[in-house]
């Protein structure tokens, strides 16, 4: 369709209500006034592809013109006089269809630049196309009309709808979900789930490259999985977007998920009966190894503590739960940080929904036989400033579930370079005793806690430490019964059997969170500054318990 052949020059001035003006003068008259970068708000667009211009001048080519939503529509021009005069801009709106009407709208007179107007969304029909434009008089001499600046108009908000199968939904099993959306309009964009009600404004298709939970729908619609995080009454809630930038309602789909059948395992961060490693990605966030980048991070950069906003710099450390649940909490302290804190998880393998816990210091002091020792003159002081490692250990009375609730865990530290064991307590937090594992000098100075798990042929959890010297990793056993646990292997961090050597330079960080490839022994891990992993397998005895000699080449 073309514009309507244009009125004479008086009609058509009359009708800009410039009849004061005398006639305009040529388009091509230098002193005339002109009018630049015509603007359209909302922007006109498709918001399904993340494409828009502020004016569409030919609407009959690729997909045509873009859409705006369900709302006035401004239209913005830049209006200069040479001779710095005062203008008055006048903005035509035409329906492009058959006969179409055409609306003039104009602005009191100005010498400032910028110059708009709001057509109404009375004046735009639901599935309509419109175009409009733009000129200027100083009331002697009228400039040009822009380029003509075309947009559909789509009033009608998309539906939006969650289903499931029958199939019984278990926590820290995935389960399949299907959303929905229509759209009469300008066709559904995206959708937007989450297990929460509230959904956040301003949200965009464009946000699906950094959040998982933004999806396209191909014909209308897409499949998830969802991991139910606790047990109980569960919700998908749903919100789609069309083309148009128009939301729907938000919908919800109410299911019951049944407690998780998978085994109580020291390590677990999301209740699916495996040991997981958490590493920093490049943005610093904690993910496990392999996830999708997009994806809920299990920890968020800007949650860390300390001041900057990652944990690649952070001692953070998980196995066992400071809460009483089935799941890992996270344990982390920023170095030279006064507090240690505790995030807990909410089930599903992410810490950072809710502010951390402050984790009190012990303030009693024992010798591993019993005796009560002055804190201060054996080198532990009133807050966490001057530890150096920290490793959540597990239960120094054995690991073994009990009725498929695992016991108590527990936190290995090194301060002024003495290595500490405190027990849990209660309230997320510690039992206010520490035991001093070490002698009274500084030889744990240099070396890396890592807490693998029974790794040594007992129920008993084993001890190994990385030297940052020389990259050695040893290994510590507990001995002795549950009630009467002997530490004294703990004593020389030099003194325990080598299992293999990873150097400081080629490894930057390293752990352990037991058995990571199924076989039964725990195994090692290092990560690069990247959060690349390499597993390096423990090589052993698996049964009755493990006994790790040492690990197979990396992979």
């Amino acid at each position: 369709m073309t514009p309507a052949r244009a009125l004479p020059a008086a009609a058509l001035a009359v009708a800009l209500g410039l009849a004061a003006a005398p006639t305009a003068a040529a388009a091509t008259d230098p002193a005339a006034p002109k009018v630049t970068a015509p603007r359209t708000a909302p922007v006109p667009g498709f918001a399904g592809e993340g494409l828009s211009s502020d004016c569409y001048t030919d609407p009959y080519s690729g997909a045509g013109a873009g859409w705006v939503g369900l709302g006035d529509v401004t239209t913005r021009v830049t209006a200069t006089s040479p001779s710095g005069a005062q203008l008055r801009t006048a903005f035509q709106l035409w329906d492009t269809s058959y006969g179409g009407a055409r609306t003039e709208q104009s602005t009191s007179w100005s010498t400032h630049p910028e110059a708009s107007t709001v057509f109404s969304r009375d004046l735009l029909k639901d599935g309509g196309q419109y175009a409009w434009r733009a000129r200027a008089t100083d009331g002697k001499l009228t400039g040009p009309y822009t380029s003509w600046c075309y947009f559909r108009v789509d009033h009608t908000p998309p539906t939006a709808e969650v289903t499931t199968d029958t199939t019984p939904k278990t926590v820290g099993q995935e389960a399949a979900f299907t959303l929905k959306g229509t759209d009469t309009g300008s066709e559904i964009a995206c959708a937007r789930w989450q297990d929460t009600p509230v959904f956040s404004v301003g949200w965009t298709c464009a946000d699906g490259a950094t959040d998982s939970r933004i999806v396209r729908l191909t014909d209308g619609a897409a499949d998830i999985k969802v991991k139910p995080a606790t047990w109980g009454t569960q919700s998908v809630h749903l919100q789609t977007m069309d083309n148009a930038g128009n939301l729907s309602q938000p919908t919800r789909l109410d299911y019951y998920a049944q407690p998780s059948t998978a085994p109580a395992t020291f390590g677990d961060i999301d209740a699916d009966g495996r040991p997981d490693v958490l590493v920093p990605d490049a943005a610093g966030n904690l993910r496990k190894p392999g996830s999708d980048p997009s994806a809920t991070p299990g920890a968020h950069a800007g949650a860390a503590p300390g001041a900057g906003g990652s944990w690649a710099k952070v001692q953070y450390t998980h196995r066992g739960t400071w809460g009483y649940q089935q799941v890992d909490d996270l344990l982390a302290h920023a170095p030279g940080a006064t507090h240690l804190s505790v995030y807990s998880n909410d089930g599903a393998g992410h810490f950072t929904g809710q502010a951390p816990t402050t984790v009190s210091k012990p303030t009693v002091c024992r010798t591993t036989e019993r005796l009560t020792i002055d804190c201060g003159k054996h080198g532990l002081g009133p807050n966490w400033s001057k530890v150096t490692q920290i490793a959540a250990y597990g239960s120094p009375r054995g690991d073994t579930a009990v009725n498929g609730i695992l016991p108590g865990t527990s936190l290995l530290f090194v301060e002024n370079g003495r290595l500490w064991l405190a027990e849990r307590g209660f309230a997320n937090g510690l039992n206010d005793e520490a035991v001093l594992l070490s002698p009274n000098d500084t030889r744990w100075a240099g070396y890396e806690l890592l807490t693998p798990g029974r790794a040594q042929g007992t129920d008993f959890p084993t001890l190994w430490a990385r030297s940052t010297k020389d990259g050695t990793v040893r290994a510590f056993s507990l001995t002795g019964t549950p009630a009467a646990p002997v530490f004294s292997a703990f004593a020389d961090p030099a003194a325990g059997p080598v299992l293999t050597t990873l150097a400081p330079g080629a490894h930057p960080r390293v752990g352990s969170d037991g058995d990571l490839t199924g076989d039964g022994l725990p195994d090692l891990w290092s990560a690069d500054t990247t959060g690349r992993v390499t597993v390096f397998p423990g090589s052993g005895t698996a049964v009755p318990y493990p006994v790790v000699t040492g690990f197979g080449a990396g992979v």
